[in-house]
């Protein structure tokens, strides 16, 4: 599978886009709409999803996991 983004200033263009792809048979494509009052908002927002979190601080993942399943009952006769 491949994939492709454009980015289209107008919306007759994008229109056509859209006519094209359907007619192409393409049945999965999205649309999305950016606010142009608001781009650096928006890289912002990129530029933290991007940057990502740092999980160091969260432990061992396995503790956690015992810890957090420590209260359930679960009895697997009844399945």
């Amino acid at each position: 599978m491949e994939h492709i983004t454009f980015e289209i200033d107008n919306s007759k263009d994008l229109k056509l886009l859209i006519t094209i792809a359907e007619k192409l048979g393409i049945r999965k494509f999205f649309y999305t709409h950016e606010l142009k009052s608001k781009p650096t908002e928006i890289n912002k927002l990129f530029k933290i999803i991007d940057k990502g979190v740092d999980v160091s601080n969260f432990g061992e993942i396995s503790e956690w996991q015992r810890n957090s399943r420590v209260d359930r009952n679960i009895n697997l006769n009844n399945l």
